[in-house]
């Protein structure tokens, strides 16, 4: 059973996109942890996840999910270092986006999407589930790779129902 958010979202899919799935390197991986590393020298208490197929070292769309976790009382601190690092963001984020601002750019061939935001609970009990559970881990790979140059709208419903699959089997 697919959230509300979830259908909004799919609604929103060109049903033209098709999707590329790429097979792990850990070149993006050391990207990824680079990034990590960057935020983290200047903010050391900030909590900063690496997540998605990269971070768990699997097949995917060459991109790389990195989350510092604040609240939005407190993006203030956070965006003029953050902006250095990664670019301006539009003034407008805090009437558009109430809950995240992001920064996507690309960087070394893959797709870097970067949030300041408040934390994503059930994205990571979604990561926290595949990187602990082998068997689950391989039977994700398997569904992205079985995608591979297809729709991208229906590759997001399939990742979306295998979601919360594993999170109702928790």
């Amino acid at each position: 059973m697919l959230t509300k958010e979830e259908k909004d979202y799919l609604s929103k899919i060109n049903p033209n996109k098709k999707v590329s799935i790429y097979p792990f390197d850990p070149k993006g991986k050391a990207l990824g942890e680079t990034i990590v590393k960057q935020i983290k020298n200047h903010f050391p208490n900030l909590e900063v996840l690496f997540m998605g197929s990269v971070a768990l070292g699997i097949s995917g769309q060459k991109d790389i999910d990195i989350y510092a976790l604040a609240y939005p009382k407190d993006f203030g601190k956070y965006l003029p270092i953050f902006e250095k690092l990664f670019g301006k963001v539009d003034k407008q984020w805090k009437y558009v986006k109430k809950t995240f601002v992001e920064w996507k750019f690309k960087k070394d061939g893959y797709e870097i999407e970067i949030y300041l935001t408040e934390p994503p609970e059930r994205q990571i009990r979604v990561y926290e589930i595949l990187k602990s559970n082998k068997e689950l881990l391989k039977e994700y790979q398997k569904l992205k790779l079985e995608f591979n140059g297809k729709s991208f709208r229906d590759y997001q419903k399939a990742k979306y129902e295998f979601y919360n699959k594993i999170l109702n089997n928790e």
